[in-house]
């Protein structure tokens, strides 16, 4: 028989009237980070945020008629093509002379990314997905958030490939609770980081949706206490 994969995703949505703003995320992201969770893309390098010095570098070009400045710009080609045309034309010398200009300024460090990534788990990171290895199974969480113009959601998934169908006890205790701290943590940092003043959501006013599939099988909705069990989860 071939592979079945079972897949539980709890999605929970917080509400706000205002969408975060490019200044926000920046602060959001960091704020997080400091408490161990980085968002991140799938792929990719992972990003340190924060209040970082960056460093610019540019081009000034200057055209010069017998060694006489004319004009400065930031295109090359338009010096460049400026220096041929007076050239053609003129029975003088024009040139371009270019210098290279260094500007250091410090900005907030873009948020990067919807994947979260535990820093206690850091190493188990792969491609959006945490790789957890509990009594010899292969479990993966992949924890990410999305942004709306009303609030916000962080969708956990968990899953787990098996070689046979199994029984419903079985894929609850796989896919629930043996990732249930690994779910807690998730949940607790992100809303710490949620409910500080400067953001103001509220993290206990919240929507939640709950599913489980197999790639073989019809989609069902969890339990309450499935439910109940993973909010509970981040106050352990």
């Amino acid at each position: 028989m071939s592979n079945i994969e079972y897949e539980r995703t709890i999605e929970i949505n917080y509400k706000h009237n205002d969408e975060m703003n490019k200044d926000q995320k920046s602060r959001f992201a960091h704020e997080l980070q400091k408490r161990g969770i980085t968002l991140r893309s799938r792929y990719g390098t992972k990003p340190v945020y924060g209040f970082n010095e960056v460093t610019k570098e540019s081009s000034e070009y200057e055209v010069l008629l017998n060694g006489e400045p004319i004009f400065t710009t930031t295109k090359n080609y338009v010096a460049y093509e400026a220096r041929d045309r007076m050239n053609d034309v003129s029975q003088q010398t024009a040139e371009v002379e270019r210098t290279e200009i260094v500007k250091t300024r410090k900005e907030w460090r873009k948020m990067e990314g919807n994947f979260i990534e535990l820093e206690s788990l850091e190493d188990d990171y792969i491609s959006g997905k945490h790789s957890l290895n509990i009594d010899g199974e292969s479990i993966y969480v992949e924890a990410s958030i999305y942004q709306f113009y009303n609030g916000m959601q962080l969708e956990i998934k968990t899953s787990w490939r098996t070689d046979r169908i199994q029984r419903e006890d079985v894929i609850k205790e796989t896919l629930v609770e043996a990732p249930l701290a690994v779910v807690g943590d998730i949940q607790r940092i992100f809303e710490s980081v949620l409910k500080l003043k400067k953001f103001g959501y509220d993290v206990n006013d919240v929507d939640i949706d709950c599913n489980f599939k197999a790639m073989t099988a019809n989609e069902s909705k969890c339990s309450p206490d499935i439910i109940k069990m993973t909010r509970e989860a981040r106050n352990s």
